[in-house]
């Protein structure tokens, strides 16, 4: 009997929690996480030199790069970039890139390619509308503003103004749920989650026992 394969898709908006859940997700399940957001970091630090309008620019430098996800790092053409990766400027850089046909296409094809034979745990802004619309769980996470806003600034060590980091995840919001390709929006059977009250380990049980209940263990 081939076997099964299951995937726990997570979409949400910037500062929601996503990766922190999903990687506790995955630790506890024995699946393999894929962090989408540093992907398009990862794209975003590759392609901040380069004319985003040029086509053909834009694809020579996809066709370049080769993007691995160790742990909690990131590495872009085998260099450390987990840091540099953080800076609000690439944040941003990622939420236009993130229009790109290209890149989508690209990254598309890139977090398939790495699920193939293995149980996921994937989070992103798209993954349960278009990277795994058919995922044995889809699941929105989300929160208020201001405590999205909370969270980053206590994840970067209050390094970043909070104001500062307010004002980028209210562009970060509207550039996700308005771009034409692939917005950011909650799938019609999506498992929604709002965070603000209660903690990480409350909403990753939620998420595990609903999909233990999906797939009746």
């Amino acid at each position: 009997m081939k076997q099964k394969f299951y995937q726990i898709a997570i979409d949400g908006p910037a500062g929601s929690g996503k990766s922190t859940i999903a990687k506790l997700i995955a630790k506890k399940l024995n699946f393999l996480f894929i962090n989408t957001g540093g992907m398009f970091r990862c794209c975003a630090i590759a392609l901040q030199n380069t004319n985003l309008k040029d086509k053909k620019a834009v694809s020579k430098v996809l066709k370049s790069i080769s993007i691995d996800l160790k742990n909690d790092l990131l590495f872009l053409n085998g260099v450390d970039v987990t840091k540099q990766a953080t800076e609000s400027k690439i944040s941003l850089l990622a939420s236009d890139i993130g229009k790109i046909p290209e890149v989508r296409i690209f990254l598309l094809k890139e977090q398939r390619k790495i699920s193939q034979g293995n149980n996921v745990v994937i989070e992103g802004r798209d993954t349960t509308t278009c990277v795994f619309p058919n995922a044995i769980l889809k699941v929105y996470m989300t929160a208020s503003i201001k405590e999205r806003a909370r969270r980053r600034w206590e994840q970067l060590k209050r390094s970043v103004p909070y104001q500062q980091i307010l004002d980028d995840i209210i562009k970060r919001d509207y550039q996700d749920t308005h771009r034409k390709i692939a917005p950011l929006k909650v799938a019609k059977d999506a498992f929604i989650i709002e965070e603000d009250d209660i903690t990480v380990d409350q909403a990753a049980d939620k998420i595990i026992n609903k999909f233990k209940e999906l797939v009746n263990v």
